[in-house]
Protein backbone atom coordinates (compact mmCIF):
# COMPACT_ATOMS: atom_id res chain seq x y z
CA UNK A 1 0.00 0.00 0.00
CA UNK A 2 1.17 3.46 -1.05
CA UNK A 3 0.60 6.91 0.44
CA UNK A 4 0.70 9.56 -2.08
CA UNK A 5 -0.03 13.07 -0.98
CA UNK A 6 -1.06 16.12 -3.45
CA UNK A 7 -0.56 19.68 -1.66
CA UNK A 8 -2.67 21.38 -4.35
CA UNK A 9 -3.40 24.73 -2.49
CA UNK A 10 -5.95 25.51 -0.95
CA UNK A 11 -6.22 21.67 -0.54
CA UNK A 12 -4.00 18.75 0.26
CA UNK A 13 -5.21 15.01 -0.57
CA UNK A 14 -3.86 12.06 0.69
CA UNK A 15 -4.28 8.70 -1.26
CA UNK A 16 -3.96 5.40 -0.17
CA UNK A 17 -3.61 3.11 -2.85
CA UNK A 18 -2.31 -0.39 -4.44
CA UNK A 19 -2.42 0.57 -7.88
CA UNK A 20 1.60 -0.34 -8.75
CA UNK A 21 1.48 2.57 -11.53
CA UNK A 22 -0.75 5.77 -9.60
CA UNK A 23 2.53 7.42 -8.41
CA UNK A 24 3.74 7.55 -11.47
CA UNK A 25 1.10 8.34 -13.62
CA UNK A 26 0.66 11.07 -11.21
CA UNK A 27 4.41 12.47 -11.18
CA UNK A 28 4.27 12.88 -15.35
CA UNK A 29 1.73 15.54 -13.76
CA UNK A 30 2.55 17.25 -10.88
CA UNK A 31 5.93 18.86 -9.71
CA UNK A 32 7.55 17.49 -7.46
CA UNK A 33 6.94 20.49 -4.53
CA UNK A 34 3.41 19.08 -5.22
CA UNK A 35 3.48 15.69 -4.35
CA UNK A 36 5.85 16.47 -1.81
CA UNK A 37 5.35 13.67 1.45
CA UNK A 38 3.26 15.43 4.31
CA UNK A 39 4.46 16.81 7.22
CA UNK A 40 3.10 15.85 11.10
CA UNK A 41 1.93 19.78 10.72
CA UNK A 42 0.09 19.45 7.73
CA UNK A 43 -3.76 19.00 7.87
CA UNK A 44 -5.10 16.43 4.90
CA UNK A 45 -8.71 18.00 3.67
CA UNK A 46 -9.32 14.56 2.16
CA UNK A 47 -8.08 10.87 3.02
CA UNK A 48 -9.00 9.22 -0.01
CA UNK A 49 -9.22 5.45 -0.63
CA UNK A 50 -8.25 4.36 -3.92
CA UNK A 51 -7.73 0.41 -4.49
CA UNK A 52 -8.19 -2.86 -5.48
CA UNK A 53 -11.88 -4.28 -4.46
CA UNK A 54 -13.71 -7.35 -5.66
CA UNK A 55 -17.28 -6.06 -6.88
CA UNK A 56 -18.25 -8.57 -9.21
CA UNK A 57 -17.44 -6.43 -12.18
CA UNK A 58 -13.98 -6.09 -14.32
CA UNK A 59 -13.31 -2.37 -13.40
CA UNK A 60 -11.68 -3.02 -9.76
CA UNK A 61 -10.43 -0.02 -8.57
CA UNK A 62 -12.41 1.79 -6.26
CA UNK A 63 -12.43 5.50 -5.54
CA UNK A 64 -13.70 5.65 -1.93
CA UNK A 65 -13.58 9.05 0.34
CA UNK A 66 -14.68 7.63 3.79
CA UNK A 67 -17.77 6.49 3.64
CA UNK A 68 -18.75 7.91 0.08
CA UNK A 69 -18.49 6.02 -3.25
CA UNK A 70 -17.37 7.42 -6.10
CA UNK A 71 -16.24 5.41 -8.70
CA UNK A 72 -14.90 2.32 -10.19
CA UNK A 73 -11.77 2.13 -12.68
CA UNK A 74 -9.98 -0.16 -14.42
CA UNK A 75 -6.53 -0.04 -14.24
CA UNK A 76 -5.80 1.52 -17.68
CA UNK A 77 -8.18 4.62 -16.61
CA UNK A 78 -7.00 4.65 -13.07
CA UNK A 79 -5.45 8.69 -13.69
CA UNK A 80 -8.47 9.80 -15.39
CA UNK A 81 -10.54 8.16 -12.63
CA UNK A 82 -8.44 9.75 -9.79
CA UNK A 83 -8.28 13.03 -11.17
CA UNK A 84 -12.39 13.19 -11.64
CA UNK A 85 -12.44 11.86 -8.02
CA UNK A 86 -10.63 15.29 -6.83
CA UNK A 87 -12.70 17.12 -8.81
CA UNK A 88 -15.89 15.56 -7.11
CA UNK A 89 -14.34 15.60 -3.88
CA UNK A 90 -14.10 19.64 -3.95
CA UNK A 91 -16.96 20.05 -5.45
CA UNK A 92 -19.21 18.01 -2.87
CA UNK A 93 -17.78 18.08 0.38
CA UNK A 94 -15.29 21.48 0.86
CA UNK A 95 -17.36 24.16 2.64
CA UNK A 96 -14.64 27.08 3.18
CA UNK A 97 -15.20 28.39 -0.60
CA UNK A 98 -18.26 29.23 -2.92
CA UNK A 99 -17.70 26.96 -5.91
CA UNK A 100 -18.64 27.49 -9.52
CA UNK A 101 -18.23 25.21 -12.36
CA UNK A 102 -15.75 27.34 -14.29
CA UNK A 103 -12.33 28.07 -15.90
CA UNK A 104 -10.42 31.22 -14.33
CA UNK A 105 -7.64 32.61 -15.70
CA UNK A 106 -5.90 36.41 -14.99
CA UNK A 107 -3.44 38.70 -16.59
CA UNK A 108 -2.31 41.99 -15.32
CA UNK A 109 -4.98 42.11 -12.95
CA UNK A 110 -7.47 41.27 -15.22
CA UNK A 111 -9.50 38.02 -14.07
CA UNK A 112 -11.91 35.96 -16.30
CA UNK A 113 -14.06 33.70 -14.92
CA UNK A 114 -15.55 31.05 -17.47
CA UNK A 115 -18.50 29.10 -16.50
CA UNK A 116 -19.60 27.02 -19.25
CA UNK A 117 -21.27 23.20 -20.01
CA UNK A 118 -19.15 20.83 -21.72
CA UNK A 119 -18.99 20.83 -25.27
CA UNK A 120 -18.98 24.55 -24.98
CA UNK A 121 -14.99 24.78 -25.53
CA UNK A 122 -14.21 26.47 -22.14
CA UNK A 123 -10.99 23.66 -21.58
CA UNK A 124 -9.92 24.66 -25.04
CA UNK A 125 -9.72 28.58 -24.51
CA UNK A 126 -8.66 28.08 -21.19
CA UNK A 127 -5.31 26.01 -22.50
CA UNK A 128 -5.14 28.60 -25.22
CA UNK A 129 -5.04 31.97 -23.54
CA UNK A 130 -2.67 30.09 -20.34
CA UNK A 131 0.12 29.38 -23.39
CA UNK A 132 -0.51 33.26 -23.98
CA UNK A 133 0.30 34.48 -21.59
CA UNK A 134 -2.66 34.22 -18.84
CA UNK A 135 -1.75 32.70 -15.98
CA UNK A 136 -4.03 29.23 -14.89
CA UNK A 137 -6.03 29.81 -11.28
CA UNK A 138 -8.47 26.69 -12.55
CA UNK A 139 -10.08 24.83 -15.40
CA UNK A 140 -12.66 22.98 -13.06
CA UNK A 141 -13.29 25.21 -9.93
CA UNK A 142 -13.44 29.00 -9.48
CA UNK A 143 -13.36 29.21 -6.04
CA UNK A 144 -14.64 32.31 -3.81
CA UNK A 145 -13.92 33.48 -0.51
CA UNK A 146 -16.89 34.45 1.19
CA UNK A 147 -14.68 37.17 3.34
CA UNK A 148 -12.49 39.12 0.57
CA UNK A 149 -14.53 38.52 -1.94
CA UNK A 150 -11.08 36.88 -3.84
CA UNK A 151 -10.78 33.99 -5.95
CA UNK A 152 -8.57 31.57 -4.65
CA UNK A 153 -6.18 29.07 -7.35
CA UNK A 154 -6.93 25.65 -7.37
CA UNK A 155 -4.04 24.97 -9.79
CA UNK A 156 -3.91 21.24 -11.81
CA UNK A 157 -3.36 20.13 -15.22
CA UNK A 158 -6.22 21.14 -17.57
CA UNK A 159 -8.44 18.36 -18.33
CA UNK A 160 -8.86 18.12 -22.24
CA UNK A 161 -11.09 15.72 -24.37
CA UNK A 162 -10.82 14.05 -28.02
CA UNK A 163 -10.75 16.92 -30.62
CA UNK A 164 -9.47 19.40 -28.08
CA UNK A 165 -6.01 17.62 -27.64
CA UNK A 166 -5.28 17.02 -31.75
CA UNK A 167 -6.19 20.74 -31.88
CA UNK A 168 -3.70 22.00 -29.34
CA UNK A 169 -1.20 19.62 -29.98
CA UNK A 170 -1.32 20.59 -33.78
CA UNK A 171 -1.24 24.68 -32.65
CA UNK A 172 1.26 24.39 -29.83
CA UNK A 173 3.65 21.29 -30.98
CA UNK A 174 5.55 20.20 -27.84
CA UNK A 175 4.81 23.36 -26.24
CA UNK A 176 1.13 21.61 -25.49
CA UNK A 177 3.10 19.85 -22.42
CA UNK A 178 -0.04 17.21 -22.67
CA UNK A 179 2.03 14.48 -20.68
CA UNK A 180 -0.69 11.96 -19.48
CA UNK A 181 -3.53 10.63 -22.18
CA UNK A 182 -5.56 8.18 -21.41
CA UNK A 183 -8.18 6.25 -23.74
CA UNK A 184 -11.22 4.68 -23.65
CA UNK A 185 -12.97 6.28 -20.94
CA UNK A 186 -16.63 6.62 -20.83
CA UNK A 187 -15.77 10.66 -21.94
CA UNK A 188 -13.43 8.66 -25.07
CA UNK A 189 -9.49 10.11 -24.86
CA UNK A 190 -8.60 12.69 -22.08
CA UNK A 191 -5.29 14.36 -22.22
CA UNK A 192 -4.04 16.40 -19.22
CA UNK A 193 -2.44 19.64 -20.22
CA UNK A 194 0.80 20.84 -17.61
CA UNK A 195 -0.04 24.77 -16.07
CA UNK A 196 2.50 26.64 -17.30
CA UNK A 197 6.05 27.87 -14.43
CA UNK A 198 3.89 31.03 -13.55
CA UNK A 199 0.66 29.25 -12.98
CA UNK A 200 2.42 26.89 -10.44
CA UNK A 201 4.77 29.79 -8.80
CA UNK A 202 1.52 31.55 -8.02
CA UNK A 203 -0.50 28.89 -7.28
CA UNK A 204 -1.12 30.69 -3.76
CA UNK A 205 -1.94 34.12 -5.49
CA UNK A 206 -5.64 35.09 -5.17
CA UNK A 207 -7.20 37.79 -7.87
CA UNK A 208 -9.76 39.69 -8.14
CA UNK A 209 -12.79 38.87 -9.88
CA UNK A 210 -13.10 41.40 -13.06
CA UNK A 211 -15.20 39.85 -16.04
CA UNK A 212 -17.43 36.65 -16.49
CA UNK A 213 -16.97 35.21 -19.61
CA UNK A 214 -19.55 31.95 -21.20
CA UNK A 215 -17.83 31.08 -23.95
CA UNK A 216 -18.93 29.32 -26.98
CA UNK A 217 -16.97 27.45 -29.87
CA UNK A 218 -18.60 27.92 -33.08
CA UNK A 219 -17.15 25.35 -35.77
CA UNK A 220 -18.56 27.01 -38.72
CA UNK A 221 -16.51 30.21 -39.62
CA UNK A 222 -18.27 32.90 -37.95
CA UNK A 223 -17.77 36.47 -36.87
CA UNK A 224 -16.93 37.44 -33.33
CA UNK A 225 -19.78 37.98 -31.01
CA UNK A 226 -20.15 39.62 -27.68
CA UNK A 227 -22.81 40.36 -25.82
CA UNK A 228 -23.18 41.73 -22.71
CA UNK A 229 -25.29 40.19 -19.51
CA UNK A 230 -27.57 41.68 -17.40
CA UNK A 231 -27.01 41.24 -13.25
CA UNK A 232 -30.13 39.21 -12.88
CA UNK A 233 -29.30 36.32 -15.74
CA UNK A 234 -25.61 36.68 -14.83
CA UNK A 235 -26.65 35.87 -11.81
CA UNK A 236 -28.60 32.73 -12.42
CA UNK A 237 -25.90 31.57 -14.59
CA UNK A 238 -23.65 31.32 -11.68
CA UNK A 239 -25.99 30.08 -9.81
CA UNK A 240 -26.68 27.00 -12.03
CA UNK A 241 -23.32 26.43 -12.32
CA UNK A 242 -22.01 26.32 -8.71
CA UNK A 243 -22.02 23.16 -6.80
CA UNK A 244 -22.48 24.51 -3.36
CA UNK A 245 -24.69 27.75 -3.51
CA UNK A 246 -27.45 26.04 -1.99
CA UNK A 247 -25.88 24.61 0.47
CA UNK A 248 -24.26 27.61 1.68
CA UNK A 249 -27.67 29.28 2.06
CA UNK A 250 -28.36 32.78 3.07
CA UNK A 251 -24.16 33.25 2.94
CA UNK A 252 -23.97 31.31 -0.59
CA UNK A 253 -26.71 34.41 -1.84
CA UNK A 254 -24.71 37.00 -0.16
CA UNK A 255 -21.07 35.67 -1.98
CA UNK A 256 -22.96 35.19 -4.99
CA UNK A 257 -24.48 38.69 -5.37
CA UNK A 258 -21.49 40.45 -4.43
CA UNK A 259 -19.30 38.77 -7.24
CA UNK A 260 -22.09 39.35 -9.27
CA UNK A 261 -21.71 42.91 -8.46
CA UNK A 262 -18.10 43.36 -8.76
CA UNK A 263 -17.88 42.00 -12.61
CA UNK A 264 -18.70 43.03 -16.13
CA UNK A 265 -20.42 39.66 -17.38
CA UNK A 266 -20.72 38.79 -21.31
CA UNK A 267 -21.57 36.16 -23.75
CA UNK A 268 -18.80 35.19 -26.38
CA UNK A 269 -19.04 32.93 -29.55
CA UNK A 270 -16.12 32.90 -31.67
CA UNK A 271 -14.38 30.94 -34.11
CA UNK A 272 -11.05 31.83 -34.60
CA UNK A 273 -8.47 31.11 -31.88
CA UNK A 274 -6.46 34.52 -32.67
CA UNK A 275 -9.19 36.56 -33.01
CA UNK A 276 -10.67 35.25 -29.15
CA UNK A 277 -7.00 35.36 -27.86
CA UNK A 278 -6.31 38.72 -29.13
CA UNK A 279 -10.00 40.34 -27.71
CA UNK A 280 -9.21 38.78 -24.26
CA UNK A 281 -5.64 40.81 -24.11
CA UNK A 282 -7.63 44.35 -25.04
CA UNK A 283 -9.86 44.11 -21.85
CA UNK A 284 -9.79 46.91 -19.79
Amino acid sequence: MQCIHLHTAPFRFQLNTDHPQLATKLASMYPADVLRPASERDFIDFHIDFRRRWSGFSRPYHFRLGNEHFRMADAHDSLACVEWGLNWCIATFQTHYLCIHAGVLEKNGITLIMPAPPGSGKSTLCALLMHHGWRLLSDEHCLIDPHSGDIVPCVRPISLKNKSIDVLQARLGAAAGITALVHNTFKGTIGYMQPTARSWQQATQSAKATYVVLPKYEATPSALHVAAIAQAPLFMQLAANSFNYAAMGERGFQVMQQLVASVVGFEFRYHDADEAIAFMDTLP
